[in-house]
């Protein structure tokens, strides 16, 4: 019985599809189909007969970063049933016309959640221990131990999270040894899944600020969370109050952001911004209260692999006509960034 046709597009770069695929997992997934592919497929390959026959007649493409856009008629001329994105965001890569017209896509779903959430405390403790400061003290200023700066630890305090997903949940698994007690504001998450979680529900974000002093952003890019956290919230963490977001940066109104951190009263760590990359000019530059980070909380590249084995479980899945795990549907497509 002949293999499944899988055409390979997904082109990161050398090194980051090698950290994808080292040899194991490339072997691994050549066994399972009949595997297809052309050298780097960039935009300007695209047109050439090779790259345009592979496409039209794999049944499966595997997509990431650096591939092409894929052409809206695959859906009516190609043979292709289901589009293994090996990476996250699906815009400029796969057109959601596809997805409108049954094809089957997923995405590395779950898989990476630990790694942001792992980047998530580390920010939280970064903040608590003054890393930012101290560093600059140690680093910049020729000095040692800085007086007036109140280094804290985590023990025992409590911590929010806006957005109560697969990262906030491997979060809450990072925090247990911290005997921090933890509130969630997550209004779509079943009472259920707060309780064996251990997390204390609160029914509006105005209750997750004035409860807790550490406030940890997971929420989605939706309209309803578009610039959420906005002044009136901010100016209910006390003063030394921490804010972490490694979700997305539209979520929080920066301009007030920007205003508490000019006042000198928030502790903040940011791996997402209103624009990216972070302008030059921005006020969140060299503040010694602010930890910045360039949209690198996670998958880090020693774990890529768990975005491949995710995607080779999917490909056995679909060859076995089993339901796909992290399957995106047209209606999730714009939230995924």
């Amino acid at each position: 019985m002949s293999k499944v046709r899988l055409f390979d597009v997904f082109d990161p770069s050398l090194e980051r599809y090698a950290a994808f695929f080292p040899e194991p997992l490339l072997a691994e997934l050549k066994s399972l189909v009949d595997y297809r592919t052309v050298p780097h497929p960039k935009r300007a390959f695209v047109d050439t007969p090779e790259y345009q026959e592979e496409l039209y007649n794999a049944e499966i493409l595997l997509t990431g970063w650096g591939t092409p856009l894929l052409p809206v008629d695959l859906a009516e001329k190609g043979k292709v049933k289901y589009i293994c994105h090996v990476t996250g965001a699906l815009r400029g890569m796969v057109p959601k016309e596809l997805l409108e017209a049954g094809i089957k896509v997923t995405n590395w779903g779950s898989s990476i959640s630990r790694t942001i959430a792992e980047a998530s405390l580390m920010m939280i403790l970064g903040c608590l221990r003054k890393v930012k400061p101290i560093q600059d003290i140690i680093h910049l200023q020729g000095g040692y131990r800085p007086t007036g700066l109140k280094v804290q630890s985590l023990f025992e305090r409590k911590v929010g999270l806006f957005g109560l997903g697969a990262i906030a949940r491997d979060l809450v698994a990072l925090l247990k040894p911290f005997n921090v007690e933890i509130y969630a504001y997550s209004p779509h998450v079943p009472q259920e899944i707060m309780d064996s979680l251990g997390v204390k529900r609160v029914t509006s974000l105005r209750e997750l600020f004035t409860t807790c002093d550490i406030i940890s952003v997971h929420a989605a890019r939706t309209p309803a969370n578009m610039g959420a956290v906005n002044a009136d919230l901010l100016q209910l963490l006390p003063d030394d109050g921490i804010l972490v977001n490694t979700s997305r940066g539209a979520v929080i109104n920066e301009a007030a952001l920007i205003a508490e951190v000019q006042k000198g009263r928030l502790w903040v760590a940011l791996d997402v911004y209103d624009k990216e990359p972070l302008p030059v000019d921005s006020p969140l530059r060299g503040s010694p209260r602010v930890l910045l980070f360039p949209h690198v909380a996670g998958p880090t590249m020693d774990r890529y692999v768990d975005a491949t084995r995710h995607a080779l479980d999917n490909i056995r899945r679909y060859l076995a006509g089993e339901p796909l795990v992290a399957q995106v549907t047209a209606a999730q497509y714009d939230l995924i960034t």
